[in-house]
């Protein structure tokens, strides 16, 4: 049986310093474990995210937007499993705000009619 001692860097957050590809590194003072890479330090886990998400870890080009959700997000259609093979056409009208013939009416919109208003009217009958 081979033994094999592995050693992480360890102390203050502010002195781990650059980590070499691969090398991990402990921070005793934010409990936060970072592993090295080729463009620098990366955040592995941090003792007081637990349940929570890190914006370090899960938003990795600080623009507001999980990177998944993104991944999500361009995915082509082709690519979508389970979608439905056809789609029921609306019975709304669609072309009133480009110029359309379809006109709203004050019915389309729920407006109440000109004139004295009954009790149905008022409840909706």
């Amino acid at each position: 049986m081979r033994k094999v001692l592995i050693q992480i860097r360890r102390g203050a957050e502010s002195n781990i310093g650059t980590l070499a590809v691969g090398e991990l590194g402990y921070c005793e003072d934010t409990k936060k474990l970072y592993i090295g890479t080729a463009t620098g330090n990366a955040l592995l886990v941090a003792a007081q995210s637990t349940g929570d998400m890190l914006k370090s870890i899960y938003d990795t080009n600080n623009n507001g937007k999980v990177d998944s959700a993104e991944t999500a997000d361009s995915v082509p259609w082709t690519g979508i499993s389970t979608k439905p093979t056809t789609f029921a056409p609306s019975t709304h009208k669609s072309t009133h705000a480009v110029g359309g013939t379809d006109v709203l009416t004050p019915t389309d919109i729920g407006a109440m009619p000109k004139g004295p208003i009954t009790w149905d009217q008022l409840k909706g009958v």
